[in-house]
């Protein structure tokens, strides 16, 4: 069973400062090559790089293994923005008769869907759920490339 895990309701403060690591232009090899200061393409604030809505957006760790979307992982972290309308195609996070859960929204002849792992379309008007709740868009997939 996977669980969703949230994690903060507000990940950017006012008083924070802004972190800038250098984003290198060089390609990247599975040899030894260390970048130099003259391959700084720009430096990256990844605050501003993956949350693009700070008073909207929050984080939520996957708990536990289940087929799931993209090759996402138990532990991996979801940047979830409430203020972004769900897109078709992209992965929403929805509080689904009182779980919160991953799908992927759908769009077909003016009707909502969510689609599951396994690839059924629900409509969202459908008495199928007792409550579905849109949480938000999830923007951002991070995980760590430990061996699991």
């Amino acid at each position: 069973m996977q669980r969703i895990l949230l994690l903060a309701s507000n990940p950017l403060q006012d008083n924070q400062d802004e972190v800038s690591l250098p984003l290198y232009r060089m390609s990247v090899s599975a040899g030894i090559p260390l970048p130099t200061d003259e391959d700084i393409e720009e430096e990256i604030d990844l605050n501003s790089f993956l949350i693009k809505h700070p008073n909207s957006t929050f984080f939520a760790r996957v708990i536990g293994d289940a087929e799931n979307f993209d090759g996402i992982r138990d532990g991996d972290i979801l940047v979830i923005d409430t203020y972004q309308k769900p897109d078709d195609g992209k992965l929403i996070l929805i509080q689904m008769n009182k779980n919160l859960t991953i799908r992927r929204y759908r769009m077909f002849d003016d009707q909502e869907y969510i689609q599951t792992p396994n690839g059924q379309y629900l409509p969202i008007n459908s008495s199928f759920f007792d409550t579905l709740d849109y949480v938000g868009q999830i923007t951002f997939i991070i995980h760590s490339l430990k061996a699991y």
